[in-house]
């Protein structure tokens, strides 16, 4: 029977920043990383491979600095943990020994309960090169594609369709929400966002349900609750994802469908040889410490650390919780957010405070290719002056201004903390240091508490 130090179940973005921080933290340890596709796509990138890429090979991580490194790499199906063994059991029986684990087998797509979702060509996003694949050759020749859901999936799924050298005549993008986007993003760039979409050639139908799907063996239609119905050649469904914890459940791990793998904040599971980390495992809010579905590629990796690192140490580093950073372009524009939405801050009762600016991405703004309107908006704690949430609109440079917010978040900076930063600027770069948007926004917020 084979043996390994850690073996890490998962090979995505957790799986990946586990094996990567074994590798700079425990050089002397073997490290096994089990996955059950081929290869591994970069998650992020999986809409960018129907236009901009336009071939799935492009989106692979390569093997080759693991496997340098001296990770073993297993590509089979783990049947089951024996925990009081501890073996790892793969579906073709052969067993592995191990020290320790770190359970990432990440998330499945959520499908909606409605008729017709198993029909040929009616695909959800899966992190398999051979998925992927599928969709592309059935978009290839479609005139008619209907993509469900208006969150970051769809939205970049439905932009890229409409960049596909051989484009469907009719993208339609079908959202139950008032606006795209919206649970994450602030109305007003929400709307930013559908206007690029639809100058892209997608055309966006918000609030709308969908009622079932048509077809004999492959799509033909797609019904919504308002009775009309769209023609469909190509259905993608990205309405979200649920903890893929039936590795978990076999292997008697306390774990939840809806929540995922119970952990500590170190990331330990019910089992003190194995850590979870990234989607499948369970989340909670960084403001409310509250049970959240909030699911990113950033904060898997940052839990794949924070597990592995945990592993052999004797101080254990914890999580912060999901705080929600999420970034994207649409058409020309770029939208980013760390925190709470203004919606998210009413519903929680709180009593905010806004600081917006808007100035050129640049300075001058003559430079070619400046955007004249990049905005960010900033809310804050009346009482405590703390930064709750700040969101971005404009350049390229939007989603480095969200991280930058994201951390003020994380350290409990005040308006008054952010009004008298000191940052870099560059014509090139950034907005005019005389028009900083995020320290004049905090300095716009200060005046009002």
């Amino acid at each position: 029977m084979k043996k390994t130090d850690v073996a890490i179940i998962g090979g995505s973005a957790a799986g990946l920043a586990a094996a990567t921080t074994l590798m700079r933290r425990h050089p002397d340890k073997s490290i096994t990383l089990i996955r059950n596709v081929t290869q591994t796509v970069v998650p992020c990138g999986i809409p960018y491979v129907y236009g901009i890429l336009g071939a799935v090979s492009k989106n692979i991580i390569p093997d080759t600095q693991f496997k340098n490194a001296g990770v073993d790499i297993i590509t089979k199906h783990v049947d089951v943990i024996n925990r009081e063994e501890k073996t790892i059991q793969f579906e073709d029986g052969e067993l592995l020994a191990y020290d320790k684990v770190v359970l990432s087998t990440g998330s499945k797509p959520f499908l909606p309960p409605i008729d017709g979702v198993n029909l040929n060509n009616v695909f959800s996003i899966h992190k398999d090169p051979v998925h992927l694949q599928a969709i592309l050759e059935a978009l290839d020749p479609a005139q008619n594609v209907v993509v469900i859901g208006g969150g970051f999936i769809g939205v970049e799924m439905a932009e890229q369709i409409a960049r596909m050298t051989s484009r469907p005549a009719h993208i339609r993008l079908v959202e139950m929400l008032p606006h795209c986007l919206m649970t994450a993003c602030e109305e007003e760039f929400c709307v930013v966002a559908e206007k690029e979409l639809e100058r892209e050639g997608v055309e966006v139908m918000t609030g709308c349900q969908v009622k079932a799907i048509h077809g004999t063996d492959t799509v033909k239609r797609v019904e919504l609750a308002d009775g009309r119905s769209l023609e469909a050649d190509v259905v993608v469904i990205g309405i979200g994802a649920a903890p893929n914890v039936d590795l978990a459940e076999r292997s008697g791990l306390d774990c939840s469908p809806r929540a995922g793998v119970k952990v500590t904040k170190t990331l330990q599971t019910s089992d003190v040889n194995i850590y979870a980390a990234g989607d499948c495992a369970e989340k909670f809010s960084f403001f409310t410490a509250e049970p959240t579905a909030i699911r990113l590629a950033s904060i898997a990796a940052s839990e794949g650390m924070i597990a592995a690192g945990n592993l052999y140490a004797s101080e254990q580093r914890e999580t912060l919780g999901a705080l929600g950073a999420f970034a994207t372009k649409v058409g020309t524009r770029s939208i980013a957010a760390a925190g709470l939405t203004t919606q998210a801050a009413q519903q929680q009762k709180l009593d905010v405070v806004i600081g917006e600016a808007v100035a050129s991405n640049m300075h001058p703004g003559s430079l070619p290719d400046a955007i004249a309107d990049m905005k960010v908006k900033l809310l804050f704690d009346r009482k405590s002056g703390e930064i709750l949430g700040g969101h971005v609109c404009g350049g390229d440079s939007s989603a480095e201004l969200a991280n930058a917010i994201a951390v003020a978040v994380q350290a409990r900076q005040t308006a008054y903390d952010l009004s008298i930063m000191q940052y870099a600027t560059h014509p090139l770069l950034t907005a005019s240091p005389v028009m900083y948007q995020l320290m004049i926004a905090a300095e716009n917020a200060l005046i009002q508490l």
